[in-house]
């Protein structure tokens, strides 16, 4: 029995194991589907901030009321932090940045904790390098958010990244490093198959430097090709992109040119009502600086009255010298050559001595030009010649870059290739072995499944087959032993033996044809009714009596609680007993014998009948009939059993008498209600 119960349970347990594993396939697909959905959710937020969108603030702040747990509000917080740093006080920046960046570091090592790294480091950047503070800072804070970036749940900002170092290096004037990152940007954007579009705000990082370069050819070409896509840009882009292309111009010396990118930039703006911002008042300072060079004197004092605040309240020095310069070059256009020696030392006095050395070689320049003609003016020609003398050796280095540059960029280009090319066999070496992970896995799982129906199909298949195989061998048992002779032989002769006997003998064999009719009855029946069953070892009995003799005393008592006819038994059990107990016992016993059948209840839910006699008693080294009905009756039971609860249960004993010895023989069967064949 614990076999089969082990059979079961595998039969059970088997086929649920593709499901348990169709269950966490599902869950695991629904970690990633939620993963999926704050990463584009961010991506989204993001948009909104580069567009400068006025829904902006409110996104973050519902994302941030909404949020479940620390790392989800300091994803919204940080990004907070980054409209503060487009607004009119990004100085309000630093704390969201320090505070994200403190709970952000305390974080375990994960690619999302380094996502939320990488973004709040280039945030911290972007404020510092946005006014031209802590160059060497700048570039260490962006390296730090490409390194977090690269081993985090949101590459896709890695060139982005890039491209603000590459600004950085700019603005440092190291312009191989600025074009190398810039070169990697693109690569990457290549690489992590992100879209097209992605190039295009690269490319105006890259006219940039060739601008720097006075490579004028280069620098046009990557704006006209920037210039399509100029709708599909967020609104910084846009801002960056015109801002870049106007100076473009201005360094052509096509003012006029010039003057219409800037003025564009500032409808663009003044559309989307960002009046109030730092593109905005970049804008302005340029425009004053075209303007001058128009000779529209008073536009330019008028831009500059309205951009020198912003740029003095922010601390911005390269803004301010830039501010200092144009005040320059309108003193000089107005004759007052005392106001630029006034504005030189002021300067002086607040800034130091080395502060042209401090600033981009681009405003350097812008300013010499004005103090060429100063100096001129005031009849200084020897400074006029050692500003001379600077611009040129300047030029020299710009063209030791240009060169130093263009062999950077044979070597990037020369490595980037030979990345992508093993970057594109690895992937090629990986996809392979994640098909042949997958075929392997599929083949498995496929496996299981046919094993799994192979041993439930041949469960089913054995268990049916061995049902029938010992239903049929119990039937043909009990019919052998019941049917030992032909039937229709034994009526055709009982008939035609009834026919010509006398009225005794007639009524003999007429009892002995009812018990034989009987019998066949009996046999086709796995149980019947105890009454049907009584009434059989009745009809034995009347026939198997005047063979016992005078002497033999025979009697059976009911207990009255035993419904005799909705009590059911295996057909023959009881006349199997009395017989073994007539054959095996009585016949042929010297002195009175005696057979008692009693039916009673043993225990609530049993029936036991117990056939009692007072014979020689049983032994078990006798072979016979007796062990044929005996292997009847237990056959019978193993079935019985296997298919109930209940238990039927089976004993066979001697009677013993007072002096110990035996006083005949005692067989009990006890029969469970209600069971099932």
């Amino acid at each position: 029995m614990m076999k089969n119960d082990k059979l079961n349970l595998w039969q059970v347990l088997l086929p649920l194991l593709p499901l348990l594993m169709i269950l966490a396939s599902c869950r695991k697909s629904a970690e990633e589907t939620a993963d999926n959905l704050r990463i584009e959710k961010l991506h989204q937020l993001d948009e909104l901030l580069n567009a400068q969108s006025p829904q902006a603030k409110a996104e973050i702040e519902k994302g941030m009321k909404l949020a479940k747990d620390s790392l989800t509000f300091y994803e919204y917080y940080a990004r907070k932090g980054r409209w503060f740093c487009q607004s009119a006080t990004p100085d309000s920046t630093v704390g969201y940045v320090d505070r994200t960046l403190r709970f952000a570091l305390r974080q375990p090592d994960t690619p999302r904790r380094n996502g939320l790294l990488a973004y709040t480091y280039n945030c911290q950047g972007i404020n510092y390098h946005n006014f031209h503070r802590k160059a060497d800072e700048v570039v260490s804070l962006y390296q730090s958010a490409y390194a977090y970036s690269m081993r985090s749940d949101v590459q896709h900002q890695a060139p982005s990244i890039c491209a603000n170092l590459g600004d950085a290096y700019l603005f440092k004037n190291q312009l191989p490093q600025a074009a190398s990152w810039y070169r990697r940007a693109l690569f990457l954007v290549d690489s992590l198959q992100l879209p097209k579009e992605e190039n295009v705000s690269l490319y105006v990082g890259l006219a940039t430097i060739y601008l720097k370069l006075n490579d004028f050819d280069a620098s046009l070409q990557c704006y006209q090709q920037t210039e399509d896509h100029l709708p599909q840009m967020s609104l910084a882009m846009q801002a960056y992109y015109l801002n870049n292309y106007g100076n473009y111009y201005y360094y052509k010396k096509d003012y006029a040119q010039s003057l219409r990118k800037f003025l564009q930039l500032k409808q663009l703006l003044e559309k989307h009502k960002k009046g109030d911002c730092f593109d905005m008042y970049l804008c302005k300072l340029n425009m004053a600086d075209v303007y001058l060079n128009l000779d529209s004197i008073a536009q330019s004092e008028k831009y500059l009255a309205e951009s020198e605040p912003f740029m003095v309240a922010n601390h911005d020095r390269e803004a301010v010298y830039y501010c200092n310069t144009i005040h320059i070059g309108q003193e000089v256009k107005k004759g007052d050559m005392a106001a630029v020696t006034r504005i030189l030392d002021s300067e002086r006095q607040q800034f130091g001595e080395d502060l042209s050395n401090l600033v981009a070689f681009n405003l350097r320049q812008i300013r010499n030009q004005y103090l060429q003609r100063y100096y001129l003016a005031k009849g200084d020609y020897r400074m006029a010649f050692e500003n001379l003398r600077r611009d040129m050796q300047k030029n020299d280095s710009l063209e030791h870059n240009r060169i130093k540059m263009r062999a950077s960029e044979i070597m990037d280009r020369f490595t980037q290739d030979t990345l992508k090319l093993h970057h594109d066999l690895v992937l090629e070496h990986k996809t392979a072995q994640l098909n042949q992970t997958r075929f392997i896995a599929l083949a498995v799982v496929l496996l299981i499944l046919l094993l799994c129906m192979f041993f439930v199909i041949k469960s089913m298949r054995s268990g049916k087959r061995l049902e029938e195989s010992r239903h049929r061998v119990l039937q043909l048992k009990l019919e052998g032993a019941r049917n030992r002779i032909s039937p229709h032989f034994v009526f055709n002769v009982l008939n035609n033996k009834i026919l010509h006997a006398g009225t005794a003998e007639a009524d003999e064999l007429m009892g002995l044809a009812r018990l034989i009719r009987s019998n066949l009855d009996l046999s086709c029946q796995p149980k019947v009714s105890l009454a049907a069953e009584i009434g059989f070892v009745k009809q034995y009995l009347a026939v198997e009596t005047p063979l016992m003799g005078d002497d033999f005393d025979f009697s059976l008592q009911i207990d009255p609680e035993v419904d005799v006819e909705n009590t059911y038994i295996p057909s023959m059990f009881v006349q199997i007993l009395v017989e073994n107990a007539l054959v095996h016992g009585l016949r042929g016993w010297e002195g009175r014998k005696s057979l008692q059948v009693k039916v009673g209840r043993k225990q609530p839910g049993y029936t036991e009948v117990s056939v009692l006699d007072n014979g020689r008693g049983f032994d078990i080294r006798q072979k016979g009939k007796k062990r044929t009905g005996l292997g009847i009756i237990t056959q019978t039971m193993a079935v019985v059993n296997e298919h109930n609860r209940q238990k039927m249960t089976f004993s066979l004993q001697n009677r013993k008498a007072e002096d110990g010895s035996v006083a005949g023989c005692l067989a009990q069967v006890c029969i469970p209600d209600g069971f099932v064949m």
